[in-house]
């Protein structure tokens, strides 16, 4: 039988949205920033949707800490309710998955059904089979350069969109780490995957390896004290006839 074709699809990926990043200054200014963090999310979610994307990636680091607030949750489930998409979530460095944190008190796929979140430390396959797609991650428990974020990667055996998903410091070669969370570029090469997404770094960057495209999609609000915050984030269009074509748009 004559092996059929995978459909297209269309994915935006995001990573380092920090929800009610540490401030300081006044309440006042505490409160007006926590609040453009909080707009920064709700505009992504609009983005989501204006482009129809069959998924959405958010690699690390939705929350700023562990910390956050019920009400916090609350808005961020809700907004993720609102897309009615497939969304995964990678656990980063600021809300990694330790006991009582954010993903340990709150069962995000039971308040928003569309949702998942990597919860395996030792690395997490997630099939989207009416998609003829296959996410991996790897949770992070404690951020450190003993923890390699795409270590325990399994090897791709079929021909459907298999993406990564990653949150760490790329390295160009091997070495010992002096940074934590290390992500090595033959790693991401030896990988064979489809797409990498990466989060940790701010300043939207592409790290593609051999065959494989690689992006941190940087933190989609950064200068936020400037009159025009500037930020990306990563529309993905994957395509049996082109492959994996990357566009990086401004969420302001």
């Amino acid at each position: 039988m004559e092996h059929q074709p995978r459909r297209t699809l269309k994915i935006l990926h995001t990573a380092d949205v920090h929800l009610d990043c540490d401030s300081y200054g006044k309440a006042e200014q505490r409160q007006a920033h926590r609040a453009l963090y909080h707009h920064c999310f709700e505009t992504i979610i609009t983005r989501a949707i204006a482009a129809e994307v069959d998924v959405l990636l958010i690699a690390g680091d939705l929350f700023d800490h562990n910390r956050v607030p019920d009400e916090t949750i609350a808005f961020a489930q809700e907004q993720l309710r609102r897309l009615q998409r497939p969304v995964v979530i990678l656990p980063g460095n600021h809300d990694c998955l330790y006991t009582h944190a954010i993903y340990d008190r709150h069962n995000f796929h039971t308040a928003c059904n569309n949702v998942q979140v990597i919860t395996e430390l030792n690395g997490q396959v997630i099939e989207f089979s009416d998609l003829d797609l296959v996410v991996w991650g790897r949770a992070m428990e404690e951020h450190t350069p003993d923890f390699h974020p795409l270590a325990h990667i399994p090897t791709r055996h079929d021909q459907r969109w298999h993406i990564a998903m990653a949150h760490g410091f790329f390295y160009e070669t091997r070495q010992p780490p002096d940074r934590s969370s290390p992500i090595f570029a033959d790693e991401i090469r030896d990988t064979g995957w489809d797409y990498v997404a990466l989060g940790h770094q701010h300043v939207l960057t592409n790290v593609s390896q051999g065959q494989v495209s690689a992006y941190y999609s940087g933190a989609p609000l950064v200068n936020w004290t400037g009159e025009t915050p500037n930020g990306h984030i990563l529309l993905l269009d994957l395509s049996p006839d082109y492959g994996v074509r990357v566009q990086p748009e401004r969420v302001f």
